[in-house]
């Protein structure tokens, strides 16, 4: 465990790091207290502090205040070590936020004892912080697969539609504008049915590659089921989505179903809308650019379709 011994008489830091080192503790001596704050602040902090409350620079007091006040060393367990004893410079200590005082002149029997407290304590911090830190991984693993849908890798539908019911909010708001795309794999049962699950799983996949890659890192993109996708771009005009429809339509033709045999290419139908004035809710450009999607199936596939 690193401690940090801050301490200008050299024969306390003596004492104070033999014991230490004894219980097996990585020790570093300071002997003023802008050294033991810049001790305190390296890239790993000690676990615990042992700091003399007369020193040149900063005192013992203000170190105290200084690490209860910096997030990353508040669990730090700080013994401050002084020749006052009074019980007003007790109260004084603690409440600057030391967790144990102590008087000189040191009794090393009290200072073993005071340590293995301190050490308990510290090591418990350490654990809880990274048991913490585990639960926060966890947490975040687990949203990440509640939002995103596996296949893909592209958002989830119930999270593509709770993202999509917000910007769509906010949007109306501040009165900004938004388009919305629709898009369909052509022949997809075909494909199911002639090359197998398997090659349509990887068909899908390389899909919400592709769009992740051709939209922006801002666009909402979101597998609603099966083959058809949906592409919610915030401040974008009705000319800018139908570029973008352009590009994925065109981007989609590099997707082979067998690649090993280059057979199969792909293409997909793209419905596209832009928000609307008299629009309430998102349910009505879904149905615009459905609509328009349908309009591009029944024109022949492979191209995009605009909702005027």
């Amino acid at each position: 465990m690193r401690t940090l011994v801050a301490d200008d008489d050299l024969i306390i830091t003596t004492i104070l790091s033999n014991a230490l080192s004894r219980n097996g503790m990585q020790v570093t001596v300071a002997h003023d207290g802008d050294v033991a704050w810049q001790a305190l602040n390296s890239v790993q902090p000690p676990a615990l502090a042992i700091l003399d409350w007369m020193m040149p620079n900063l005192d013992g007091l203000e170190l105290c205040r200084r690490i209860r006040s910096t997030p990353r060393l508040a669990s730090m367990y700080v013994i401050l070590v002084t020749a006052r004893d009074s019980r007003e410079d007790l109260v004084a200590g603690l409440e600057a936020g030391a967790d144990d005082y102590m008087a000189k002149p040191i009794n090393i029997a009290e200072l073993q004892a005071r340590i293995g407290v301190g050490t308990r304590v510290a090591k418990l911090q350490q654990n809880l912080a990274q048991h913490v830190k585990e639960l926060s991984s966890t947490r975040d693993h687990l949203a990440r697969m509640a939002s995103t849908d596996v296949l893909t890798g592209v958002y989830s539908r119930r999270w593509w539609f709770d993202m999509a019911e917000k910007e769509f909010a906010r949007a109306r708001r501040y009165n900004r504008t938004f388009s919305l795309l629709m898009a369909d794999l052509d022949w997809f049962k075909q494909i199911n049915d002639t090359y197998g699950h398997e090659a349509g799983d990887k068909v899908l996949n390389q899909f919400g590659d592709m769009l992740r890659k051709t939209c922006r890192k801002s666009d909402v993109i979101g597998r609603l089921g099966g083959e058809e996708f949906a592409v919610l771009l915030p401040e974008t005009s009705a000319e800018a989505a139908q570029s973008l429809a352009a590009r994925i339509t065109k981007a989609c033709l590099s997707i082979i179903v067998d690649p090993s045999a280059g057979e199969g290419k792909c293409s997909c139908s793209i419905g596209v809308t832009e928000v609307r004035q008299q629009d309430d809710k998102l349910d009505a450009m879904l149905t615009r650019a459905d609509q328009a999607l349908y309009a591009a199936k029944r024109a022949g596939r492979n191209q995009w379709s605009f909702a005027a």
